[in-house]
């Protein structure tokens, strides 16, 4: 089935929509192509160690995420609160933290290291992915020789926290 204008009733009438504000967010995106290399991007310290580069966001402020600057023509994202390029030095590690409204995904780029989530321990190595649930206490660790590059992805899950 192709979605064209004015067949959202129909559409609706067929389907039980699991979002049922999804059609109002995309009224409010613009059409329009939103492209950002990351080496145009102003580095930001994460958790005490870690640099990085924010790439998109949403406009809104969540629980426990870092501070960063980013234009409003690139606080694009509705339901994916954002999506940074980190990096992490050898033998550096991420302060522990939380989030309370979003989950996250980090993908592995290059490195070795450790993720702790709570009481638990686990390696990583590029090309792994890392889900991270909300309201865990987290952090990251290079215990690697090289530097640990990743994406990580939020993904918001409660009410915004100001």
């Amino acid at each position: 089935m192709i979605l064209q204008e004015g067949t959202r009733s129909e559409l609706s009438a067929t389907f039980l929509n699991p979002f049922p504000n999804i059609y109002d967010i995309y009224d409010d995106m613009k059409q329009m192509i939103i492209t950002r290399n990351w080496r145009n991007v102003n580095p930001t310290i994460a958790h005490k160690s870690g640099i990085d580069w924010r790439l998109l966001s949403t406009s809104h402020k969540t629980s426990g995420d870092i501070d960063a600057e980013v234009d409003p023509e690139y606080q694009c994202l509705k339901a994916i609160t954002y999506v940074s390029l980190a990096k992490l030095q050898p033998s550096l590690s991420y302060e522990s933290h939380t989030h309370d409204d979003h989950e996250e995904i980090y993908y592995i780029i290059n490195g070795t290291g450790r993720i702790k989530m709570g009481n638990e321990e686990s390696r990583f190595k590029d090309g792994d992915i890392i889900y991270i649930p909300p309201k865990t206490v987290h952090s990251i660790i290079n215990d690697g020789e090289g530097m640990v590059d990743f994406l990580a992805f939020g993904g918001f899950t409660g009410k915004y926290s100001g």
